[in-house]
């Protein structure tokens, strides 16, 4: 039966072989038939065909897949390089980061600023100027405390108060380097540069009468003492009053030195009178001279009544024959350094105030122009009702209207605030 397959299948193929070689023979030639004849019997047509369609058909359809249907330009560009939408998305990024550093915080209400209400009508008149422009230039409301020298200070160090106009250095020297080296308080300005003070001061009439009583020596000769106001066999010096930073200079602490009078050596001589106010010492001194009495009297310019009234100061050690030119240790004022003293804290909570006060420049002119004003006004306007504080702040509206200095003190944008606010003033 093996055989008989064998020679059967062997038969199968050699007649198919001849069959096919006879039919290629007759229609083209003995060349073309060995062709083909090597054709199937080294590649099968069969095998073949199936093999490149294969290989050929399903790349033509991946191809087609590829591009057409599974990878579409158009959706792989959105979906996996997004150059349009990238574009789009850098620049909103880089715009709200302008906005958000452009952009200011939101406007929260601007807070109370506090000024030093100082006792004397130099500081006050500069608070009716200064808060003017402060309120309806910047728009921060104001208020001010008013007070004495070192109990308003100790306020600045604290921030009680925000601003004061006068800081009289070195009256005051202890205490500011104090709180300056604390970081407390900061100097942003300075104020009546062209200033003098002085604890023994006559009359001219009185020296005009006496030409040799002309130095604090002559204090101690009884011819020349005995013309003054006495207290216990002493004449009596209306002095500084308790608060104020020259007091300390006259009458000395155990921490800054011994005072004008001992060190002068006057303690014998003269005795210290508290006059109680600025106003006080000032009528005494108006009045004294309208009677033409003799008074030994503290004063300092420059101030309205300094410039009315002939006033002379008696020679007494320079400055320079002292410790730090310290009148404390028993020397003459020497000219002051008067700062513009701000609250650490206000530098935050206000820093465009700065310049402002950098720029102040409030010299003699200035304070003699709007104290007379002052003078010659507070009467009819106490009579018509206003306290002390709104006479002040009416002083400095009549100087800001009818001076032009202080427009190179602030930026053109508040100097038209203000300039609109005055323009609304009775």
């Amino acid at each position: 039966m093996l055989i008989h397959k064998f020679l059967t299948n062997k038969t199968i193929l050699l007649i198919f072989a001849l069959t096919l070689f006879a039919v290629v023979a007759a229609c083209g030639g003995s060349d073309q038939a060995v062709r083909q004849v090597e054709v199937i019997k080294e590649v099968p047509v069969e095998k073949i065909v199936i093999k490149e369609v294969i290989k050929e058909v399903p790349v033509v359809k991946i191809v087609k897949q590829e591009v057409i249907k599974e990878v579409p330009v158009e959706k792989q560009v959105i979906k996996e390089v997004p150059v349009e939408v990238i574009k789009e998305v850098t620049v909103e990024k880089i715009v709200e980061r302008i906005v958000e550093v452009r952009i200011a915080p939101p406007v929260k209400d601007k807070r109370e600023i506090v000024f030093g209400g100082l006792d004397w009508d130099s500081a006050l008149v500069q608070n009716g100027v200064a808060r003017y422009i402060v309120e309806h230039g910047y728009g921060y409301p104001t208020s001010q405390i008013e007070g004495s020298t070192l109990p308003l200070f100790q306020g600045l160090r604290k921030g009680d108060v925000d601003i004061t106009m006068e800081i009289w250095l070195p009256n005051q020297d202890a205490a500011w380097n104090e709180a300056v080296k604390a970081g407390e308080v900061i100097p942003v300005g300075k104020s009546l540069e062209d200033n003098w003070q002085s604890s023994f001061l006559i009359p001219g009439y009185l020296q005009d009468a006496n030409p040799e009583l002309d130095s604090i020596e002559d204090l101690k000769n009884d011819e020349f003492n005995s013309l003054f106001e006495q207290d216990g066999g002493k004449a009596v010096l209306l002095g500084c009053i308790a608060g104020w930073g020259c007091r300390t200079m006259q009458d000395g602490s155990p921490d800054t030195g011994v005072g004008q009078i001992v060190g002068m050596g006057l303690e014998d001589h003269v005795v210290l009178r508290d006059p109680g106010t600025s106003g006080a010492l000032a009528a005494a001194i108006e009045g004294a001279f309208a009677k033409e009495d003799a008074i030994l009297f503290y004063y300092w310019g420059p101030t309205a009544l300094a410039h009315k009234l002939d006033m002379r100061d008696l020679e007494q050690p320079d400055p320079s024959e002292c410790t730090d030119n310290s009148p404390v240790h028993g020397c003459a004022f020497p000219a002051a350094e008067i700062m513009i003293a701000m609250n650490i804290e206000l530098v935050a909570d206000a820093p465009e105030l700065i310049p402002f006060f950098k720029n102040w420049d409030w010299s003699a002119g200035n304070q003699l122009a709007a104290e007379g004003w002052y003078g010659e006004n507070k009467k009819a306007l106490k009579n018509a009702g206003r306290s002390s504080e709104e006479i002040y702040s009416a002083t400095g509206i009549w100087y800001l209207k009818n001076n032009d200095a202080w427009r190179d003190w602030v930026p053109v944008d508040v100097w038209a605030n203000v300039k609109a606010a005055l323009a609304k003033e009775d």
